[in-house]
């Protein structure tokens, strides 16, 4: 009777057990989520509709409706004008940093931003994640949430042509998208992983031999990871 009873008691904390695990899970991934992002569209699935606003991008062909308190990025595209780097400068502050080429840096809480070359025509926009926080880029990518196969997926979904692209770099491999931008048909949008290079990492990536073809570097590895880096640039910059 007692060990019946024991093997109850044991069985009701196991169960228990899980079900705060299972609840902690749950709320942390919300969390992580809820530092930058608006309510998802679950949530307005399930009754709690969230408002909307238009955003303004200077540079891009059309305004965007996006969620209000909704983190979305960037809201500046790369600079041609002194006015235009005023205007970056109003929204994110001052740069963290001044580089020496001209480069500058915004240290943000949910992300750092870098505009290379700012006034000249091959200037570019580059916005790295920090962990923990989600930014809704102007093509509708969720980083921090979106995998590389998901990207793709929305992608497919919009009929938009893709270029994928892995390349070997100082002890690591960099997989990279390269879609049209929501931003209008001047712009480009590129996402992009960084990963160490490790012997496992080395054989997943191997190029395949097709017909005693030696084949590009395989990308499957990243399929399944969170695309971390997005650039915004110009399709065909002016040399002029």
């Amino acid at each position: 009777m007692l060990r019946a009873l024991g093997i109850a008691v044991l069985l009701i904390a196991a169960v228990l057990g899980g079900y705060l695990y299972w609840l902690h899970r749950t709320r942390a991934r919300y969390n992580a989520r809820s530092l930058s992002a608006a309510p998802t569209r679950r949530d307005a699935r399930r009754g709690n509709q969230p408002q909307t606003r238009t955003l303004h991008v200077p540079g891009c062909a059309k305004d965007f409706t996006v969620n209000v308190g909704e983190l979305v990025q960037p809201q500046i595209t790369p600079a041609l004008s002194r006015a235009a780097l005023d205007q970056a400068k109003a929204i994110y502050g001052k740069p963290t940093q001044s580089l020496n080429n001209g480069t500058l840096v915004w240290q943000q809480n949910a992300f750092t931003l870098i505009e290379a070359h700012p006034g000249k025509p091959d200037s570019s926009l580059h916005l790295t994640m920090q962990i923990g926080h989600v930014v809704q880029t102007l093509d509708d990518i969720e980083l921090g949430i979106d995998s590389f196969n998901a990207i793709l997926i929305k992608m497919r979904d919009r009929n938009l042509p893709v270029e994928q692209k892995l390349t070997h770099g100082n002890d690591s491999w960099t997989f990279t998208i390269t879609v049209p931008s929501g931003c209008g048909p001047a712009w480009q949008s590129q996402y992009a992983r960084t990963l160490p290079e490790t012997p496992e990492l080395d054989r997943e990536t191997a190029p395949r031999i097709t017909n005693g073809v030696l084949g590009q570097p395989q990308p499957n590895a990243f399929l399944n990871k969170l695309a971390t880096e997005y650039t915004l640039t110009r399709l065909n910059p002016d040399p002029h």
